[in-house]
Order: C-alpha cells, then structure tokens, then sequence
C-alpha cells in the first residue's frame, strides 16, 4: 500500500495546475459602483435620493473590459453610455431608476426622484418692514426655500399663480365683491443650491410682503398654488401656499407666509426697506 500511495502522489505532482487533469478557476474581479451628486449640498454626494433636474457622476470599478451602461426605466438621461464615469440626469417627475453597469459582471445602484413638497419662508435678516406710522400696515422681506432639504432642486424654477383674496371680519363683504389679486411674478423665479443641509434650495429672489389698511378687526388671504418646472419643462402644482393679513381694531397689523411672520403696531414709527422700492 505504500508504493501504491507514493505512485498516486507522483501522478498527482506531474499533473501540476496547468497539465491535463489539473482544473483552474478564473475570477472576475467584482464591479461597484460609486455615486457623486453634482450639487454641493446638501453634504452627502453619495446619496441615492436626488430632486426632479438633479445631476450625479457614476463611477464603475473591477470587473473587465469597457464597461457599458444602462437605466431602468428609461427616465432621465445617462450621458455616455459607456466608460468607467458617466453623468446620469434625473428627470422632471418622481420616479425611481435602476442604472446597470456591466463589465463581465454587472452591478446596480437605485435612485429615489422627489419633486418638489413643500414652501418654506424665513424673515431675512437686517432688513426692514414696510409700515406708515398711523396706518394699518407691515410688510417683511421673506427668504424663499424649497423643501425637501434633503436633495438639491437647483435646476428647477418655482412660479406661484395669482387667486383673489377672501376676507374675514370687517374685511368679508368687501373682498366678495371686489376680486383682488396678490400679483405674483410674471415669470417663474430659478432656483438655487441650498445654504446648508437643513435649509432647503433657496429661491434666487426674496418675496416681498406687504399690506395697508384701516383700522378695522379682520383680515384677508390668498391661498396661492404653487408649481415647479425643469428647464423648459411642463409646470406642475406641488403645493399652496397661505398668505394671511390680520388687522385688529387698534390698527396693529400682521403679515405671515409659509412660516415667515411680522407684525408692527398702528403708531410705530415709518419704515420701508430699499427692496420694495426696487424695480
């Protein structure tokens, strides 16, 4: 039995790994994929949910050969469709997209598109309101955010249409018979990167706020609709938004929209910041 053994050791060692009876195993080494949003903030570039217009780099490693490219659906564009990086832009609508790289092997990453939700307006800071002593007035200069914060809207544009105002109090009869406007921009305002995670992706111009009355308990309100588009792209609603004026019997007036509120008292002193007077 020992002859035996060492004869099938030595046929074995003859053999080797590249001799007949010998079996080799070839690997391909395993893809991944990495993704990088275009937009800065909010601060994490790897992130899978991105806003409707969004932009991120793909990049491929492992695998073999040049690697090739694919998405599905077919929402949004993946520019080129082949090579180690390539630029996937996400489409104006929500949707959720799977792209495939495949390089003798394939590997996936999936994208969550959100439009637009939601309005968010901040009284900006170191200006003024807009008030004429002795009348029933305020106004703010309101900085504009688009929510969610978590992804970037920056290559969309916001435009709010006009409704006619509803009153209350002493204001009621008025307004139901008098159609009065709120006189939104003609053009939809562009829409930029937010200013930190939490903030949302500012609007690249202010609102500007105001209102002038008599005394009188009551108010008025619009509630405006708002909606997005990217690029050229069909506009679409995503929210309304309330614009309320309160006015009391002692003439003290307050403004508010979408969280951004003031309030000045019927005797304060006249003030008007320099934007309500810009063309």
């Amino acid at each position: 039995m020992g002859l035996l053994e060492d004869m099938i050791r030595a046929q074995r060692r003859l053999a080797g790994p590249n001799r007949p009876g010998a079996t080799v195993h070839a690997t391909t080494p395993s893809l991944t994929i990495t993704s990088e949003t275009t937009a800065t903030v909010p601060s994490n570039q790897a992130r899978t949910k991105i806003g409707v217009g969004e932009s991120v780099t793909l990049t491929v490693a492992g695998g073999t050969g040049t690697p090739t490219w694919a998405m599905s659906p077919s929402q949004g564009t993946l520019v080129p469709t082949s090579g180690a990086s390539v630029t996937y832009t996400a489409p104006d609508r929500a949707n959720t997209v799977t792209i495939t790289a495949t390089a003798g092997g394939s590997a996936t990453i999936t994208f969550t598109i959100v439009e637009p939700s939601d309005v968010s307006m901040h009284r900006r800071p170191n200006t003024l309101g807009h008030h004429t002593i002795n009348h029933a007035s305020t106004g703010l200069v309101a900085d504009v955010f688009i929510l969610p914060a978590d992804v970037s809207f920056e290559n969309c544009s916001v435009q709010e249409s006009d409704v006619n105002a509803v009153g209350s109090g002493c204001f009621q009869a008025y307004y139901a018979s008098h159609p009065t406007g709120h006189q939104p921009n003609a053009s939809p305002s562009s829409v930029g990167p937010p200013d930190n995670d939490t903030s949302g992706s500012r609007v690249s111009i202010p609102d500007l706020l105001d209102c002038s009355s008599s005394k009188c308990a009551g108010g008025w309100s619009w509630t405006i609709p708002w909606s997005f588009q990217v690029g050229s792209g069909a506009q679409k609603q995503f929210t309304s938004v309330v614009q309320q004026i309160t006015i009391t019997a002692a003439g003290d007036a307050t403004i508010s929209k979408a969280g951004a509120t003031n309030t000045t008292a019927y005797g304060a002193a006249s003030e008007a910041d320099p934007l309500f007077s810009s063309p």
